[in-house]
C-alpha cells in the first residue's frame, strides 16, 4: 500500500474573487509561531470541511499579522448553516488555544505612525479629535464579503468606510 502525499496547502491566491470570506481580527500582531499554528490547523480544518457531505474548496490564512481569513469557493458546494457553525467552532478553538479574541467586533485596525495597530471603537472619536487618526488614515474593513472585496477594498481611507460617521 502506497501512502498518499498530503495535498499542498491552499492559499488565498488559489481561490477566485467570488469566494466567500470571513475575516477575524486581533488587537495585536500574531507571532510567527501563532501564524504557523493558525495555518496548520486551518489546513487540517479545511481538508475535512464539508457541507452535507460535499467537500468545501476552502483555505485559512493570516494577513498583515493580524487577520485570520477563512475563504470558501461556493461554486463547488455552498457552505451550509452547519458548515458555517463548524468554521465558527474552529475560530473559537483558535481563540481558546491562542488565548486571544478573534471575534471582537469592537476593534478597529488601522495604519498608524508605527505600522498596523488597533484601538477600541469607543476610543475612535477621541483619537480623531487628537489627530492620531485622520480621514485619510488607512483602516481595515473586516466586513468584506468576498475575496474580490478583500483584494480591492479591505484597506481603505477611513473616510471611505462606514467609520466615516465618526468624522466631525
Amino acid at each position: 500500500m502506497t501512502a498518499t502525499a498530503p495535498s499542498p496547502r491552499k492559499h488565498l491566491t488559489d481561490l477566485p474573487d467570488h469566494a466567500r470570506v470571513w475575516v477575524y481580527k486581533t488587537a495585536r500582531d500574531l507571532s510567527h509561531a501563532e501564524q504557523n499554528l493558525v495555518r496548520d490547523r486551518g489546513a487540517a480544518f479545511t481538508g475535512s470541511w464539508a457541507a452535507h457531505g460535499a467537500p468545501l474548496d476552502a483555505t485559512v490564512d493570516v494577513l498583515h499579522d493580524r487577520f485570520v481569513v477563512v475563504a470558501v469557493d461556493e461554486e463547488q458546494a455552498m457552505a451550509s448553516g452547519c458548515s458555517i457553525d463548524k468554521s465558527v467552532g474552529f475560530i473559537k478553538n483558535l481563540e481558546h488555544d491562542l488565548n486571544l479574541m478573534l471575534t471582537d467586533r469592537m476593534i478597529v485596525v488601522y495604519e498608524g505612525a508605527d505600522g498596523i495597530t488597533s484601538c477600541r471603537l469607543q476610543d475612535l472619536p477621541t483619537l480623531l479629535q487628537e489627530g492620531v487618526i485622520k480621514a485619510d488614515t488607512l483602516v481595515y474593513d473586516d466586513l468584506v464579503p468576498t475575496l474580490g472585496d478583500l483584494r480591492t477594498r479591505f484597506r481603505m481611507p477611513l473616510r471611505s468606510t462606514w467609520l466615516e460617521r465618526y468624522l466631525s
